[in-house]
């Protein structure tokens, strides 16, 4: 192997820069460039950035005082200096949802095209879509509205647009289609609870959801009154049944004695006035007879019974 002196290696040296310098150099050269140049678009973006943050936000005051013209004037001035912005987006979709509820459906169609045709991300145009069809189909326009639902791909829209591809169907007294599309946006996980009520009111009846009236039960009949009990002799319960207060004083009875059929027809008589002595019949009754009847209301003990009344052959 042949030996270098320092003299040849110079003199390489010097050839290969020669040779190579040049591009060595305009790499360094670029490289710099581009590390500047993309520090200044880094600031520039950044600056763009927060100017349309702020004009945002001055819009977004004038939305809360309801100034209307100034509104329009922000709202156009973003859509103008930052139409690549996302704030610029937000701002065409606000502008749009104020003006389709002022009943301007003209300025709301221009407001939702707009965001189709500048929007950066695929989400924000697909909501465009979305809200297009809307107002599309509250200005009577169905066809055009399920032309532009049909464009919309976003996974996070799918319930909302079937929700609203079944009202589309109703509309146009397609039942059918509005009931698939509606179980397709409950499936989609739009669960709410009007969505649920729109699929209840076109489910066709079934044998489970016929509910048979029941028959009118016969007029029930009258309870008769209870016939009041007479009363017992020697209890002291009322006639109505039910136990006596034991506080109450016991209530007073009075004796009971069945008449005889001598008694209740005619008077006793001795053994003197019969009336086979010859002698005449008394007229006035014996003493133990006038004894024997109690009144009922007599207040007292219960009086004990008469002594029977001898007869003239004992």
């Amino acid at each position: 192997m042949e030996q270098y002196t320092d003299d040849e290696r110079v003199e390489d040296l010097k050839k290969w820069w020669k040779e190579n310098g040049a591009s060595i150099m305009a790499g360094i050269a670029l490289g710099l460039i581009a590390i500047f140049g993309w520090q200044y678009w880094l600031s520039y973006r950044d600056a763009k950035a927060e100017q349309a943050s702020q004009a945002y936000d001055a819009f977004g005051a004038a939305v809360e005082k309801a100034d209307a013209d100034q509104v329009r004037q922000r709202g156009q001035a973003l859509l103008t200096d930052f139409p690549k912005s996302p704030y610029a987006t937000l701002a065409a979709l606000r502008l749009a949802k104020l003006a389709a509820d002022g009943g301007d459906i003209a300025a709301a169609r221009q407001r939702l095209e707009w965001v189709i045709d500048h929007a950066r991300l695929d989400e924000l145009k697909d909501i465009a879509r979305l809200r297009l069809a809307r107002v599309l189909f509250a200005a009577g326009q169905p066809a055009e509205a399920e032309q532009r639902l049909a464009q919309v791909t976003t996974a996070s829209l799918t319930a909302e647009r079937e929700e609203l591809r079944g009202d589309l169907a109703l509309a146009g007294n397609d039942a059918a289609k509005a009931r698939t599309a509606y179980a397709a946006a409950l499936a989609a996980g739009g669960g709410t609870s009007l969505l649920q009520l729109k699929l209840d009111n076109l489910a066709p009846p079934s044998a489970q959801a016929v509910v048979v009236a029941p028959a009118t039960p016969p007029a029930a009949a009258q309870p008769k009154p209870a016939e009041s009990a007479p009363d017992t002799p020697g209890t002291d319960q009322p006639a109505s049944g039910k136990p006596a207060d034991e506080s109450a004083p016991p209530a007073l009875v009075p004796a009971f004695r069945p008449e005889t059929p001598a008694e209740s027809a005619t008077p006793v008589t001795t053994g003197t006035d019969r009336p086979d002595s010859g002698k005449p019949v008394s007229a006035e009754p014996t003493p133990a007879a006038a004894s024997t009847t109690v009144p009922d209301d007599a207040p007292g003990t219960v009086p004990a019974p008469a002594p029977a009344t001898p007869t003239a052959g004992q």
